[in-house]
């Protein structure tokens, strides 16, 4: 086991951390410098021909903070190589922590009684939050995703399961979402955990390096499902467990023993209040921002469609959002005139009695719109649904009423938060997804929402929007 441990500490290990704590050192450091020049706009200025002494404190005093922040988060584990590490760099593990790391300091300051001011403390933490994201973004989509796609990083997984359908479906899936940095070394059957079983599992973790494993639903009957998670242990692997589908339910999985008992209670996923407020407040000023900042494009898109096919240049249609209540959806108009009252004559991809319509060569489509449509251009008016509360940037796809009609009560847990112009369902493969999975990946977003993750869907929207991919 010791050597076991040595071999995965390896260099790569090494590159990796580095690529965390250097740039996440940077970051600090940088807050520290504009906390500093917010303190002293007029820094430059001497005093007696020499620097005011209580620049100097503050220099002084900020360099201890900087490095007892970093101390900190390395304390705490932040940069404990795990496969978390390698794919989404535990963007939320350090807000938690930096944000207990500044209520210590704010609680000593106020103890201490010490002079130091606290707008620095404040505007310390909301630079250094701002600027740690945006080297965690940059490191992970300019050098670790990459090197994830080419498997040079990877975490090789075993999935252990009861029957080969659903070892090959779970496989097919971590396949196709590559970018999980998960390598399918192994698949094993298992009916029953034994001796036999035992020797066959320490064969394929041996010559395949096995350093995850997965256990699917109705592993955990096994009487020595236990033993078994407490035998990877000691072989350093990280197992892994889906107990059942929760996160397509629209409900938190809480754990909540009781005397002993490892209860697994169902919570109504609801946004609290002061999260509902900062995702707002994030909604208008992106939007806003955002609109200003393309309004050459919004301009330009809306010449191109109007000499193309004349009048109208948006187009409107009623959509079903927060709570059932519906809202008029604006798009930049890519299709003829009066193309909903011809639908009937076009195919749909999905069936004809699908309640979503889509096909890859709808005539109706003009050539400009078709573009606008590949690049998701056509959905920049959306913006406006944003700012007049309708929509959020992000959140579930904007559903139509004849498909919320025959929703049932689990597809219904969708429309508990207002739709977004971007989603789970827009990086995911936008108009590939059949119902099912586009209702099904909504709902696990709704269960495991953060603001942390609304900020990733945004940056892989992005990629998603160039490459086009199930743009139609």
């Amino acid at each position: 086991m010791t050597q076991r441990v040595k071999d995965r500490a390896n260099r790569q290990q090494v590159v990796i951390l580095a690529l965390m704590l250097i740039p996440d050192a940077f970051a600090i450091a940088l807050s520290a410098v504009t906390a500093y020049n917010f303190r002293f706009p007029d820094a430059t200025n001497l005093v007696d021909g020499k620097p005011a002494i209580a620049q100097f404190e503050y220099k002084g005093i900020l360099v201890v903070l900087v490095c007892a922040w970093i101390l900190s988060l390395v304390a705490t584990g932040t940069y404990r190589f795990n496969h978390a590490t390698l794919v989404v760099f535990n963007l939320r593990m350090i807000i938690k922590r930096s944000f207990t790391y500044f209520f210590i300091l704010g609680f000593l300051s106020f103890i201490l009684k010490a002079s130091f001011s606290r707008s620095v403390f404040l505007v310390m933490l909301a630079s250094g939050l701002v600027y740690l994201f945006i080297v965690r973004i940059s490191v992970y989509g300019l050098v670790l995703r990459p090197m994830i796609l080419r498997k040079k990083v990877s975490s090789n997984m075993m999935i252990v399961g009861r029957l080969k359908a659903d070892l090959e479906e779970h496989s097919d899936w971590l396949i196709e979402h590559r970018t999980l940095g998960f390598t399918i070394a192994s698949r094993l059957v298992c009916a029953e955990i034994n001796s036999s079983w035992i020797e066959e599992f320490d064969r394929l973790v041996r010559y395949q390096k096995i350093t995850e494993v997965l256990m699917l639903p109705g592993m955990e009957s096994d009487p020595n499902f236990s033993k078994f998670i407490h035998y990877c242990e000691d072989l350093d692997i990280h197992v892994n467990w889906i107990p059942l589908d929760s996160g397509n339910l629209g409900y938190w999985l809480i754990p909540s023993p009781q005397e002993g008992i490892p209860f697994l209670t169902f919570e109504k996923s609801e946004i609290s209040m002061p999260w509902r407020i900062l995702k707002r407040s994030f909604d208008l000023l992106f939007s806003i921002s955002l609109m200003i900042l393309l309004s050459p494009v919004f301009i330009g898109i809306a010449i191109a469609v109007l000499i193309s096919s004349g009048w109208p240049i948006f187009y409107s249609q009623k959509r079903v959002g927060l709570n059932g209540k519906t809202f008029k959806f604006y798009k930049f108009r890519s299709m003829i005139k009066d193309a909903d009252k011809i639908v009937d004559d076009v195919e749909n991809i999905h069936a004809n009695d699908h309640v979503i319509f889509k096909n890859r060569q709808d005539p109706r489509v003009t050539p400009v719109g078709r573009i606008l449509r590949k690049y998701s251009l056509d959905e920049l008016p959306q913006f406006l649904n944003v700012i007049n509360n309708s929509m959020s940037v992000v959140g579930p796809r904007p559903a139509l009423p004849k498909e919320v009609s025959v929703y049932n009560s689990i597809y219904e847990r969708r429309l508990i938060a207002k739709p977004g112009i971007t989603g789970p369902w827009q990086i995911s493969g936008r108009s590939d997804l059949d119902l099912r999975t586009s209702v099904s990946l909504d709902l696990n977003y709704l269960v495991n929402w953060s603001f942390t993750r609304d900020l990733w869907i945004i940056v892989s929207t992005v990629g998603a929007v160039f490459k086009g991919k199930g743009a139609y």
